[in-house]
């Protein structure tokens, strides 16, 4: 399952989404630090379970089944347990913004009146100490119009994983029969969109990257829909899939974002946002130098993961490393706070490994820009993170096309030079 990152003081972190990596800090900054974090994301599992099985699925697929050893929906007593940890966490901590996002396995499976309890209560208790937003990443295939209708109602941001059109959506993404899940899919962005005038809110959209599809074809696709926001996601491996790395298919990967750069570019629509290419893009501005763009003095978005079981752990997007994610902590909300929990080693050990690159980066051109990648791509059981991203020659074909088809529009190619060196 994908996480929907909705739109708070920024939304990068380290990180579930293609390209740049964390925000680097100052060495003085400490995640327990009141005044430290501008965000606090709580990604909460409140369904531990799937309606479908997506082959490529990090979190049930991947090697790591403790989420079948946790109860399968989160009760409502776990939630107002997370929500008052949530509320406490951010008054110690300053923290003037958080976001919750109900997820999964599929969370649409804990039923419309869990749904709209949990809302409530969120509300009630985290409002009174830190502005909140709420959010769902969902597969769609369960929403209803008595969904949409708690959607406006509760003012909660509705993001679709969908891979593109039935045949690009099918290949991945079936039920657990082997069935096409597509129909229910693009039905629920349907109504979403139609709703809009209504007050619900535009879906956003996650997608997840194969060489097999025309991406031009898809960002139209999805244009046609009325998305407006998407994302597009490398599947998620590390450096230890050795059959991939002798493939050379890295790069193809970089060929399909740069399919969809090309037709983003082409359509030039401010409203339509592709998180990746905004980033992107500002390490073009001319008065940016792109090493600055990641010394910031307060963390922007600190991603926490509920389980159904009341328990919290660190961003599961490092899945991917298993051999180190098993053996990281989990803390529990009824016996733990917010500052504790952040307190913990872990984080300034994920803080140096995000800040630091891997050895063999150093000479690379786009050192500046990429950052080695998501921490989870660099991952070996030999080197731990001290890899190039089992991706590097996707990004290397991406940013090579972003800066051609840039001079090609008018930017100076003098200027490519200066920032990132010769090719």
């Amino acid at each position: 399952m994908d996480v929907l990152q909705p739109d708070l003081a920024d939304r990068p972190t380290p990180d579930l989404d293609v390209g740049v990596a964390s925000h680097r800090v100052s060495p003085m900054w400490s995640h327990t630090t009141p005044g430290s974090i501008e965000a606090l994301q709580v990604v909460y599992k409140v369904a531990e379970r799937c309606n479908i099985n997506c082959t490529y699925c990090y979190y049930f697929n991947m090697g790591e089944d403790t989420a079948l050893t946790r109860p399968a929906n989160a009760s409502h007593a776990v939630t107002e347990s997370l929500a008052r940890w949530v509320a406490q966490g951010c008054a110690e901590l300053e923290i003037p913004c958080a976001n919750i996002t109900f997820h999964g396995g599929e969370p649409a499976m804990i039923g419309l009146k869990a749904f709209t309890a949990a809302c409530r209560t969120l509300r009630e208790i985290i409002e009174p100490v830190a502005h909140l937003s709420l959010s769902i990443q969902t597969n769609g295939t369960l929403l209803d119009e008595q969904w949409v209708a708690a959607f406006i109602e509760h003012d909660v941001a509705v993001g679709i994983s969908i891979d593109g059109a039935k045949a690009d959506n099918d290949r991945f993404r079936l039920d657990k029969r082997g069935r096409s899940t597509f129909g229910n899919t693009e039905n629920a962005i349907v109504q979403l969109v139609a709703a809009h005038e209504r007050g619900a809110p535009l879906p956003s959209t996650i997608s997840v990257l194969h060489p097999g599809n025309d991406y031009r074809a898809i960002y139209r696709y999805l244009r046609s829909l009325g998305v407006r926001e998407m994302r597009f996601l490398l599947p998620d491996r590390n450096v230890d899939d050795a059959e991939f790395v002798a493939s050379g298919a890295a790069a193809f990967y970089g060929a399909c974002l740069a399919e969809v750069f090309s037709e983003w570019l082409a359509e030039d629509d401010p409203a339509v946002q592709i998180r990746f290419f905004d980033q992107l893009l500002t390490h073009f501005s001319p008065s940016v130098d792109s090493a600055q763009l990641y010394r910031r003095p307060r963390k922007t978005n600190q991603i926490v993961i509920a389980r159904s079981d009341g328990t919290v752990a660190i961003d599961d997007s490092f899945i991917p490393a298993l051999d180190w994610y098993a053996d990281t902590p989990v803390y529990a909300t009824g016996t733990s706070t917010l500052q504790s929990f952040l307190g913990d080693p872990i984080f300034p050990e994920i803080e140096a490994i995000a800040n630091g690159l891997p050895t063999a980066c150093g000479d690379c051109r786009w050192r500046k820009m990429c950052r080695g990648g998501d921490l989870e791509n660099r991952f070996s059981a030999k080197n731990g993170f001290d890899n190039p991203s089992v991706y590097c020659d996707a990004y290397k074909v991406m940013f090579q096309h972003v800066c051609d088809e840039l001079v090609l529009n008018g930017y100076p190619r003098e200027l490519v030079t200066a920032k990132f060196g010769h090719a």
